[in-house]
């Protein structure tokens, strides 16, 4: 009879403990702090919604260390949905940037380019860390490069701190390009080239552009001569084809050394045909044509 007394009164003082707000919500806390100190993400995150429930039925708030808890949890375990709208909540109370630099993060993995973007331009002014505005800068730079806002990532480039990376620095020669301001275009590359010589796309695009400078010259000069072919046009066209053939063996300098490196691509060979022919390396130019042929 003693025993059937003892255990009732232990399950009455629980049942009062359980029915206790205050030993509910402490029991909630707890909960998830202990899940989240041994990194038990799934479990931070049960005892979340529990404490959720508890706060929804008292018509309270959750306490902002629960909730950050809970938001960095559903990160680490992928509930990108779930964490956007934790992160969204933890930067409506504290605008704390390790929220909105995970609230990115998860855009970027969802693939939210739209929502990454916005958020980082309206905290963009905000950002005092020269390493986290470099980091974003370069982010928001290569967004507005892929949606061809061009005139706006050159914009954001004059706001970064200098960036030395050689693909975020080419971003800005093709925005200089896309702008036509293309001698700045053509400054930003060349210094880009004498810190990163070997830069495959920056060689590229100087081997390009001198072959089209030198082909809208050489085209140009001929339909000038042609117009009154004499004595005097001749010598002066003689005069503009030596210049003309300079910049046509520039290109062809660059393009045999990437032909050498990437002896398939196809765009290599044809611009080397093409300017072997302006310079009359007719042997050579067949050499091209021949490989052409055999790729087909």
């Amino acid at each position: 009879m003693k025993i059937t007394k003892l255990t009732i009164s232990i399950l009455l003082l629980t049942f009062f403990a359980g029915c206790n707000p205050l030993k509910q919500l402490q029991s909630h806390q707890a909960s998830i702090k202990n899940a989240f100190e041994a990194e038990n993400h799934s479990e931070v995150l049960v005892n979340y919604e529990k404490l959720k429930d508890y706060h929804s039925s008292k018509g309270s708030e959750i306490k902002t260390e629960y909730l950050k808890m809970a938001a960095e949890s559903a990160v680490e375990v992928e509930r990108y949905l779930m964490a956007e709208e934790l992160l969204q909540e933890w930067i409506d109370r504290e605008e704390d940037f390790e929220a909105v630099k995970m609230l990115a993060n998860v855009y970027e993995q969802t693939g939210k380019t739209d929502k990454e973007y916005k958020l980082w331009n309206r905290y963009w002014e905000k950002i005092e860390s020269p390493e986290l505005k470099k980091e974003v800068g370069q982010k928001l730079f290569a967004i507005e490069m892929e949606q061809k806002e061009y005139d706006k990532a050159l914009d954001r480039a004059k706001e970064m701190p200098p960036m030395n990376d050689p693909r975020i620095v080419f971003l800005r020669v093709k925005a200089l390009e896309a702008t036509d301001k293309k001698e700045e275009a053509r400054s930003l590359c060349n210094t880009l080239l004498e810190k990163n010589s070997d830069f495959k796309p920056a060689l590229e695009w100087k081997a390009k552009d001198l072959y089209e400078q030198a082909e809208n010259w050489y085209k140009a000069e001929m339909r000038e001569y042609n117009k009154d072919p004499n004595y005097t046009a001749y010598v002066y066209l003689k005069r503009e084809l030596k210049k003309i053939s300079a910049m046509y063996r520039q290109s062809r300098d660059i393009f045999e050394k990437l032909h050498q490196e990437d002896p398939d691509n196809q765009l290599y060979i044809k611009y080397l045909k093409n300017i072997y022919l302006r310079l009359e390396m007719n042997e050579e130019a067949a050499k091209m044509d021949m490989l052409l042929e055999n790729q087909r």
